[in-house]
């Protein structure tokens, strides 16, 4: 990530920043990988609130710097984030320490989305969702594209061939999902976009985590450009129909080599 860009355990909701989307990353970076011991923690104890009742006490402080095997310092900062997210509540005294909360459904949603990254059947889930918000999607970007539009689109696409033709893997990721968070913004719908753009979030850090360990020349950029050529003409054409198909074809794994 380069310095300008947000740091992803500093963002509150779901819905990532557009500068999340123009960066370059390492391709063994991920969403998850490089979230910090204290951002690791906070979603250890999430999961752990989440799997017993509201009200359950989890554990001292001390309790849980163990279970999450971080420092002092990262597991203040974790529970101040659990905290915040509305997962944990804290009592002192005697029989006090740290106790699960019933947070709101927008509070899970958040929670999921920033521990889901290096989970497979998370990644499944994401895929079945968007690919069934995508004619809603494809519907609003089509109310709304302009020819302006269209060239900035075509423009991006210049940057997903080039970095295809030359192989290059981690520049190729971004460019495609430069295009995703423009095809996003066509929309007016801030709701359906936060979430599609959260999606495709949690699919690009998945995706690197996959790289990390991948023989990058057996990658194959192909299928994954041809599907993303596919979309910007559909749109351009106005056909809604083959714009939805071309965004279910866009599984970011789709380009790791067979058996990854």
């Amino acid at each position: 990530m380069d310095g300008g860009s947000t740091p992803v355990e500093d963002l509150e909701g779901p819905a990532y920043s557009r500068e999340l989307w123009a960066r370059v990353a390492d391709p063994g970076s991920t969403v998850a990988v490089g979230r910090s011991r204290a951002e690791q923690a906070a979603g250890r104890i999430a999961r752990l609130a989440a799997s017993v009742p509201a009200g359950q006490r989890l554990g001292s402080k001390e309790d849980l710097r163990k279970l999450c095997g971080v420092s002092v310092g990262a597991i203040n900062e974790a529970i101040k984030l659990a905290q915040t997210r509305g997962v944990v509540t804290s009592r002192p005294g005697p029989g006090g320490g740290l106790f699960a909360c019933d947070p709101s459904p927008l509070s899970r949603m958040n929670g999921w989305f920033r521990s889901a990254a290096e989970d497979a059947s998370a990644f499944d889930e994401t895929v079945q969702i968007r690919d069934a918000i995508a004619p809603l999607l494809v519907g609003e970007a089509l109310r709304h594209i302009t020819p302006a539009d269209q060239e900035a689109l075509a423009e991006r696409l210049g940057r997903v061939r080039r970095t295809r033709d030359e192989h290059e893997v981690a520049e190729f990721v971004s460019a495609c999902w430069e295009l995703h968070a423009y095809f996003a913004e066509l929309g007016k719908g801030v709701l359906l976009n936060t979430l599609y753009l959260s999606i495709m979030d949690l699919g690009t850090g998945y995706l690197r985590a996959k790289l990390a360990d991948a023989d990058l020349a057996a990658v194959r950029l192909d299928p994954l450009a041809e599907a993303m050529e596919e979309l910007v003409d559909a749109l351009e054409r106005r056909d809604a129909p083959a714009a939805v198909a071309a965004l279910h074809r866009t599984v970011p794994t789709v380009i790791l080599p067979e058996g990854e």
